[in-house]
């Protein structure tokens, strides 16, 4: 009886993170989405606030380099650098952080730009370049 009890309990926790994956998936893609709408009133609101709240639901960084990536294509490139320095730091194996802090800081901050190729090259040590 004890065991149904504990495999009924194991059950209810793995639905519950499953719902709470999915709601995370969902507004990133709904946070992604209304990027791709800036120039609509509200969009960027939108995006931001969906894709904070996705963050907060799914432990990967993917949601926290969207809205980098939502900075950037607002002309916040600030906001976006300091999104991205972040996720490199927790993620020191983070490839798209990596470039896209690369590509964000080329022409503002080259040796900001140096650290983030070092660190690609780093990670990809034949130079072998992503398709």
């Amino acid at each position: 009886m004890i065991a149904r009890v504990g495999v009924v309990l194991v059950a209810l926790a793995a639905l519950g993170w499953l719902g709470m994956s999915e709601r995370a998936a969902r507004l990133e893609a709904r946070g992604v989405a209304a990027a791709e709408r800036l120039r609509e009133p509200g969009a960027f609101a939108r995006a931001e606030r969906d894709l904070r709240v996705a963050a907060r639901h799914n432990p990967d960084t993917s949601p926290e380099l969207a809205r980098a990536v939502l900075y950037a294509g607002a002309g916040r490139t600030g906001p976006a650098v300091a999104l991205l320095a972040s996720v490199a730091r927790r993620e020191p194996d983070n490839r798209a952080a990596w470039a896209a802090l690369a590509a964000l800081t080329r022409e503002s901050d080259p040796a900001a730009a140096r650290r983030a190729r070092a660190a690609l090259a780093r990670l990809d040590p034949l130079g072998a370049r992503p398709r």
